[in-house]
């Protein structure tokens, strides 16, 4: 008996097999046995093959060699006469006697060999199957094939075994079945639908999703066009055209609506992948995701955005979107803008309070709808402003119309048991052909400011007068567009002097435009700057010329110039986040010092100030810029701004400047005002100074500082360097600064 070691050496394992097959050879049946003759050729001549014992050799060498298990084991499985290499290192054959076949099996294999392979071998000499031997590492399922030898009395000698390992098959075997069953378990409940169709349409297959998204029955859609489930507005044309692969292969996102077993639509985001040159599926495959509660969200935050919420009217953008398209329509040339809003709501509004100030709105948007009908668009343009969108009644029906609307809101409003009445202002406007939705409801506007410029309470239609208004207001818009495309900005400063003692202490930047050559006004320029959205520009513009020019003069090193500059802040300036950061921008290109910057401001940009606003002017304040509330005492609340906001000093307006000496109530309100000011440390500025008695009163009542034409008017930077540095006194007060230089 031949060691079952793996110390064995090869030439003992060749010597073994040799053995073994000697006996194999003395009789089998199982096919002819090769003579030396059908190796060495007829008559023993001149050889054509191998010898027996060549080829006996050669195949000794190969089932040793072989990965392939090989053992050899007498009669019909009994004792093991021989193995190779490959079987002693993955069975745990040891020396020993008496080791039968049936011994390596586990349970399963050796009820199998008994039932199954021993009857095989016997009637037909051969057995090819599956079979599991026992290892120490466990169990090693292998491919055999069994070779019963027989001798020439027909009794089986010995049986051949070739066996091959499926350990590692198995186990790959085990991870597809395994990830084929994940994925089976995914495709089965997951929330998409997964849909393979043929290149004409026709559902070949539907995830079960399509029961719990869509309500079909499983089956129902077999067979089905896909479609015949989407909306005919997204059907597409070429099912491969929705594919459009990305440079990954993968296809971009389309939206389509998919309807439900009960008729109604729900939306889905479908990504579309030709497969059908895959063996596995054959078609095309559309992975669609529900995204009809994302699109309703949407849709509802879209109309939110186009609705205002107090009233449930449309907004101002709605309102443009719909006139627009009643403009582009065939009687585009017909439709007629109504705009209106309440006369003295703001007033109205401090009596009843915020809350009882939207139920007012609330009442007057429902008596608009009831008066207007159906037809009309209606919207709240913001505020108390309401607007109507008319077509097809004329010019005389829109008049009669508005009166209506007029005399429906007349009619007296309760507001906690306060009976409140009302007054409508009510500008209308004619499209002309070519009209765009601005610009029709701008001069729908123009017609509402003249109507309460008049005092309010009727309608105005805007005409021929207010066209020239217009007109001449885009010719303003245009220059003012031109001026800061070109550069023609120009700055002139008005100097601020100590009353004291009579020297220059500062100046206000106030801004210019040249029109052509012309300077315009400003009441013309802020007008149009404000309803043309540039007066952001333009502030800015003057704060940097005026800090390029307050660094100019400080590099002159003359004690004559003045030492700070004052800017005026528009209200759109003030409200922007980014104000306070552009400031400091200005500030640090030019190598101004914050504190030479004084920034005015107004009284009715603090009226309802955003907390934006409070920490811009905080922010500012803490880098040294000083904060100026302008136009003081013309306002309504301006004492209580006087302590909550970060203020260095206060301008009295001009129209109680020129009361003093003549109008007792001017004087008092000039004195209260002079020492309140001082009591919370503010500096105060006297503007619009035009006479030695206005001066003279303002130093008996300890005014601190004094601007006016009593001094100089606003000059250009260098005509006011010239007259500044007439002498080493400074200039004469009341000199003419148009003769300097």
């Amino acid at each position: 008996m031949t060691s079952w070691s793996r110390r064995v050496s090869s030439a003992a394992h060749r010597q073994a097999l040799r053995d073994a097959a000697a006996v194999a050879e003395a009789g089998s049946t199982v096919g002819p046995a090769l003579s030396d003759d059908d190796i060495m050729g007829e008559g023993g001549g001149a050889p054509r093959g191998l010898s027996g014992e060549q080829v006996r050799s050669i195949l000794t060498d190969t089932l040793v060699e072989t990965p392939d298990m090989v053992a050899i084991f007498a009669s019909i499985g009994r004792e093991a006469m021989w193995a190779n290499d490959a079987f002693v290192t993955l069975i745990p054959l040891q020396e020993a006697d008496q080791i039968w076949l049936i011994d390596l099996m586990d349970e399963w294999s050796r009820g199998h060999y008994e039932v199954k392979v021993l009857p095989a071998l016997v009637k037909f000499g051969r057995w090819r199957g599956r079979l599991t031997f026992v290892a120490d590492d466990g169990p090693v399922p292998v491919s055999a094939a069994l070779v019963a030898h027989r001798t020439h009395d027909g009794e089986i000698s010995c049986v051949s075994l070739v066996a091959r390992d499926l350990t590692e098959l198995r186990t790959a075997f085990e991870h597809v079945e395994a990830s084929t069953t994940r994925l089976a378990a995914l495709v089965e409940n997951a929330a998409d639908l997964i849909v393979v169709v043929a290149s004409d349409g026709t559902i070949e297959y539907l995830s079960p999703a399509v029961t719990r998204v869509l309500g079909h029955a499983e089956g129902e859609l077999d067979g089905v066009s896909v479609f015949d489930l989407v909306h005919p507005d997204d059907a597409p044309t070429d099912l491969l055209g929705l594919a459009r692969p990305d440079d990954q292969g993968i296809g971009t996102p389309v939206e389509l609506r998919l309807r439900s077993n009960e008729g109604s639509w729900r939306h889905f985001e479908v990504v579309v992948t030709d497969l059908s040159d895959n063996p596995a599926i054959g078609g095309i495959v559309l992975n669609a995701r529900d995204v009809t509660d994302r699109v309703e969200a949407a849709r509802a935050q879209a109309n939110r955005a186009f609705t205002d919420s107090l009233t449930g009217l449309p907004n101002r953008v709605r309102l443009l979107d719909r006139l627009a398209s009643a403009l582009a329509g065939p009687d585009g040339d017909k439709v007629i803008t109504l705009v209106c809003d309440i006369d003295q709501f703001k007033r109205m509004n401090t009596v009843i309070g915020a809350k009882g100030g939207d139920r007012t709105l609330q009442q007057v948007a429902a008596r608009l709808r009831t008066t207007a009908g159906p037809e009309p668009v209606l919207a709240r343009l913001g505020g108390d402003g309401f607007a109507v969108v008319l077509g097809g009644i004329g010019l005389n029906g829109a008049i009669a119309l508005a009166d209506q609307i007029c005399e429906a809101i007349s009619a007296p409003i309760e507001i906690d048991g306060r009976a409140i009445y009302l007054s409508l202002s009510v500008g209308l406007a004619e499209a002309t052909t070519g009209d765009g939705p601005e610009l029709l409801v701008y001069r729908a506007e123009q017609a509402l400011h003249r109507a309460k410029r008049d005092g309010g309470d009727q309608v105005v239609v805007y005409d021929t007068d207010l066209a020239a208004v217009t007109d001449r207001r885009e010719t303003v818009k245009q220059l003012l567009d031109d001026a800061l495309v070109h550069d023609h900005i120009r700055v002139h400063f008005q100097p601020i002097f100590d009353i004291k003692t009579e020297r220059i202490v500062g100046a206000e930047a106030l801004l210019r435009v040249d029109g052509g050559g012309i300077l315009l006004s400003p009441a013309e320029f802020v007008e149009a700057a404000e309803s043309g959205g540039l007066i952001s520009r333009l502030g800015m513009q003057v704060l940097r010329i005026t800090c390029d020019q307050l660094a100019a003069w400080s590099d002159r090193g003359t004690g004559a110039l003045p030492h700070e500059l004052s800017v005026n802040v528009s209200p759109r300036q003030l409200a922007d986040p980014d104000f306070a950061t552009e400031v400091c921008e200005v500030l640090e290109s030019s190598g101004v010092e914050p504190a030479r910057l004084c920034l005015e401001i107004t009284e009715s940009m603090l009226i309802g100030a955003q907390p934006a606003v409070d920490a811009g002017l905080d922010y500012l304040k803490s880098l040294g810029v000083r904060i100026g509330l302008d136009d003081f005492g013309t306002g309504h609340s301006s004492l209580g701004y006087l302590k909550r906001f970060p203020l260095d000093f206060v301008k009295i307006d001009q129209l109680l400047i020129g009361g003093l000496g003549v109008d007792e109530q001017d004087t008092a309100i000039v004195r209260a005002t002079i020492d309140l000011a001082h009591s919370l440390g503010l500096v105060v500025v006297a503007v619009g100074v035009e006479t030695d008695a206005q001066l003279e009163a303002l130093a008996i009542l300890g005014c601190d500082r004094a601007q006016g034409y009593l001094f100089a008017p606003a000059l250009p930077a260098e005509q006011l360097v010239t007259w500044l540095e007439q002498g080493p006194d400074g200039p004469k007060r009341g000199g003419d600064p148009a003769s300097a230089g």
